[in-house]
This record gives structure tokens, C-alpha cells and sequence, in this order.
């Protein structure tokens, strides 16, 4: 009789890599324009604008300036931690609530980025992928608080370091939207203490069965 556990076979991140893909097909069509070298022609193509405090266009910048970036470092700095955490996040909360973690962290962290500009009265053109990244962070350490080892390789206190390295990151450096940073991140937890309990018998299943690979 054979009493070893089953195993299953881990699904593909597709949600996170289609997250990916538009990220990067919206970079190469920024550079095939040229407006990766240019601050006025990403504003032309949906960048965030502020001009001494007001919103400046369509209130679909808030949303098309998620998928945008500045340079290839910007871009691959936000995918990188896109496929870090993105994986695992899918796999816990099933596609659709990743998806919706990742848009409304970004959504509400460009709003709280406007909001944040406004108080400033700061003209400011800002545009990429953080406050959706951060928001998955966000997520992330929700989990590992509510269920400690839920997350393979992620302790409360590997996260937390974590989290701090990329505020105090974006604090310390110019022309960083702090604000998208940290409203993503709270937006995130949110969203993690909303659906971090739902899927509890397959996310059971999984954690205490081992994966078979990719």
C-alpha cells in the first residue's frame, strides 16, 4: 500500500505572466514612438500628469500608467518582483483575485499619488508598474502574518525586511512616487485580509502536498 501524499502538479502563472506581457509589449511600443525619451510624448501616450497640483487628462491615466515605464531598469525592476511574489500569490489566490489584488493596488495607489501631488501643488509626470507591485507585497505579507509558513522561503521577518528595503529604497532616491508606494502597499494588505481566507481547502491541499514542478 502505498501511503505517500499526491502529488500535484503546480499550475502556470498565467495571470502573472500576461501581467508581464502587457507591461512589456506597452515598453516596446513606447520605444518604437520614442517616447521612452521623451517626458512630453509619455504624457501624449497615458502617463500620470500633474501641473502645479491639478490633474491634467483623461482620468484613464490613472489606470494606463500602470503599464508604462520610463527605461528598460525602471521596467525591469517591477517585473522582477512581479515574478517573485507573482507566482505564489496566483497559486494562493487563484487568478481572478490575483488580477484584481494587482489592478486596484495600482489604481489606488496612482490615486493616492494624485492626491499626495495636489497637497504638493507639484507638477510631476509619473508613470509604472509600483504601487501594483507593492500591493502584491502587500498581500504577500498578509499571508505569511495570518498563517506563518504559509509562503515557502518567506518568513514575517524576511518580509517585513523586505518591505522596509523598498520604502526606505524609494524614500531615499529622487523622482520616486512614494506616495503610489505606500498606498499600494496598504491597499494590498486590504486585499489580503479579504481574500487571503477564501480557497481554504484547495490552498490546504497544496500547502501540505508537494509540488511536482512547473
Amino acid at each position: 500500500m502505498n501511503d505517500s501524499a499526491p502529488v500535484l502538479k503546480k499550475r502556470y502563472p498565467y495571470a502573472t505572466i500576461a501581467l508581464a506581457a502587457a507591461n512589456i509589449v506597452y515598453f516596446l511600443l513606447l520605444m518604437a514612438v520614442g517616447a521612452v525619451e521623451s517626458t512630453a510624448k509619455m504624457v501624449e501616450w497615458g502617463a500620470l500628469y500633474m501641473a502645479k497640483g491639478t490633474y491634467v487628462g483623461s482620468p484613464f491615466r490613472i489606470l494606463t500608467s500602470m503599464f508604462m515605464h520610463f527605461d528598460i531598469y525602471h521596467l525591469g525592476s517591477n517585473l522582477l518582483m512581479l515574478f517573485v511574489v507573482g507566482d505564489m500569490l496566483e497559486e494562493r489566490l487563484g487568478r481572478g483575485r490575483f488580477v484584481i489584488s494587482y489592478l486596484i493596488s495600482g489604481l489606488v495607489g496612482n490615486a493616492a499619488a494624485v492626491w499626495w501631488y495636489h497637497l504638493q501643488g507639484a507638477t510631476v509626470v509619473s508613470a509604472g508598474a509600483s504601487g501594483a507591485v507593492y500591493g502584491l507585497v502587500g498581500v504577500l505579507c498578509c499571508l505569511v502574518f495570518r498563517k506563518r509558513g504559509s509562503i515557502p522561503g518567506f518568513s514575517r521577518e524576511r518580509v517585513l525586511l523586505m518591505i522596509f528595503l523598498m520604502l526606505y529604497s524609494g524614500f531615499v532616491n529622487t523622482g520616486i512616487n512614494v506616495a503610489a508606494h505606500v498606498g499600494g502597499l496598504a491597499v494590498g494588505l486590504l486585499c489580503g485580509l479579504l481574500f487571503g481566507g477564501s480557497r481554504k481547502r484547495r490552498q490546504n491541499n497544496r500547502e501540505n502536498t508537494p509540488f511536482s514542478g512547473m
